[in-house]
């Protein structure tokens, strides 16, 4: 199992926020598709690789911090 860094309040507060907006976006995906609307699936998909972005960031940033 991968050992999380030591976050401050704020930054896990973040990826909370972040973790909460992902499920919303991979579940309007889900609908999405299943809808035919393979347009908007692939908006979300740039939405979703973008938050997991963030959300890396913010953990790779705090490992950096506490080094």
């Amino acid at each position: 199992m991968r050992q999380t860094p030591a976050l401050t309040p704020e930054e896990r507060a973040r990826i909370t926020e972040i973790q909460d907006l992902l499920i919303d976006r991979l579940v309007e995906q889900k609908e999405a598709a299943e809808r035919g609307h393979g347009w908007r699936a692939q908006e979300l998909e740039s939405e979703i690789e973008e938050l997991r972005r963030e959300k890396e960031n913010v953990v790779t940033w705090s490992t950096r911090v506490s080094s």
